[in-house]
């Protein structure tokens, strides 16, 4: 199979961004892909340092140890990047972000991009958004979505916006799905409404994605 670099982001906050990252990179692991969070807000101290939830929780669920080259800026207030950076007095420099996505390009066929909750999240007040990063990384989206009450609003919000931004959408991830009669009909309204027909559907506790599903989700 060949892959391609891509970037995962979600419709809203809590949708399970982190978790499915988590499915994908230990599926794609050992196609030599490496998980890559550019800027992780809400970080706690440990052994001294500022730690990223985010790498903390993947390393732990694969079964690996801490990776600081997983992140480039640490902050730890626990609000958008933006104002974290404020807070604390920390200047994103995004060339700095630039730069070390292009140095694990050197080291890994791929890698797997995890942005900061939604489209519209500030990285830099006033200038610099996730849109901004996906659009200088030049790389496609993937998209996680609920499948609760909502979803069908905020996803299609989203790909309408990523339409219109001309970001292009490798396919959808329906995230914490529990078999229940509504979100059979929120999936299916969504992939009509859309005319999308890329997706998975992750269930609620799932720990794997099988070999197969990651062949067809990126054939």
């Amino acid at each position: 199979m060949k892959f391609k670099d891509f970037f995962v982001i979600g419709t809203d906050t809590d949708v399970g961004k982190t978790y499915v990252s988590t499915l994908l990179y230990k599926a794609l692991r050992k196609y030599n892909f490496q998980y890559y969070k550019p800027i992780q807000s809400g970080c706690f101290l440990k052994d001294g340092k500022l730690t990223a939830p985010d790498v903390d929780f993947l390393t732990k669920f694969v079964g690996i140890n801490y990776d600081d080259s997983m992140v480039t800026y640490t902050l730890k207030e626990e609000v958008s990047p933006h104002l974290a950076s404020e807070m604390e007095g920390t200047k994103i420099e995004i060339e700095n972000v630039k730069r070390h996505y292009e140095d694990l390009k050197k080291k890994y066929s791929n890698i797997l991009v995890e942005g900061a909750g939604g489209l519209y999240v500030p990285l830099i007040r006033d200038k610099f958004y996730i849109y901004d990063l996906i659009k200088l990384f030049n790389l496609p989206v993937v998209l996680v979505c609920g499948t609760k009450v909502g979803a069908i609003n905020h996803t299609m919000l989203t790909l309408n916006a990523l339409n219109t931004m001309g970001i292009k959408l490798h396919g959808l991830i329906f995230n914490n799905y529990k078999g229940q009669f509504f979100e059979d009909d929120n999936i299916k309204v969504i992939l009509e409404l859309s005319k999308i027909e890329n997706y998975l559907i992750i269930k609620n506790g799932q720990k794997e994605i099988s070999d197969k599903e990651i062949e067809k989700f990126f054939n």
